[in-house]
């Protein structure tokens, strides 16, 4: 246990999460203000969800929780911005497949390049070696996929 932001005991876990999501979220938003107007946090999850070579909508949706009608809600403006294409799945006529554009793919790396700066900070803040281990505790507790075919990456 230990003291969260308002005062109340808290678990860790809980005070380490709300820090990292709100540190996340201010580097976002910032993001969107300089280089990507109109993105919010919703908008860099679904464009972290597609690979390169695309994703059905049907999985798309399963994976973010959403419903498909949610999902065509959400990736409205991201299609309107150009950040994403949804186009017939060539192997499959009545499947719909999500893929990222040269922009979407842009967004994508700089977001990869700011949360380095900020595990580079915490790093920094708490020693290389320290971290490391922190952050190879902190994989080991990434809940390993049931489903064939899908993986899990945390880049070392």
């Amino acid at each position: 246990m230990t003291e969260s932001v308002n005062g109340d005991p808290g678990p860790l876990v809980v005070v380490l999460l709300e820090h990292a999501v709100q540190r996340i979220r201010a580097e976002l938003y910032a993001l969107s203000d300089a280089s990507f107007p109109g993105l919010r946090t919703r908008h860099y999850r679904l464009l972290s969800m597609v690979p390169p070579g695309g994703e059905r909508l049907s999985r798309m949706a399963a994976t973010s929780g959403l419903t498909k009608q949610a999902l065509a809600q959400a990736l409205e403006p991201l299609q309107r911005g150009g950040y994403v294409e949804v186009v017939p799945d060539p192997t499959d006529g009545r499947a719909r497949l999500v893929r990222l554009t040269e922009r979407g793919r842009a967004v994508n790396e700089t977001v990869r390049r700011h949360l380095a700066d900020v595990e580079r900070e915490w790093a920094d803040r708490v020693g290389e070696e320290r971290y490391a281990v922190a952050r190879a505790v902190l994989a080991d507790l990434v809940p390993r996929p049931a489903a064939a075919g899908t993986t899990v990456t945390v880049e070392e």
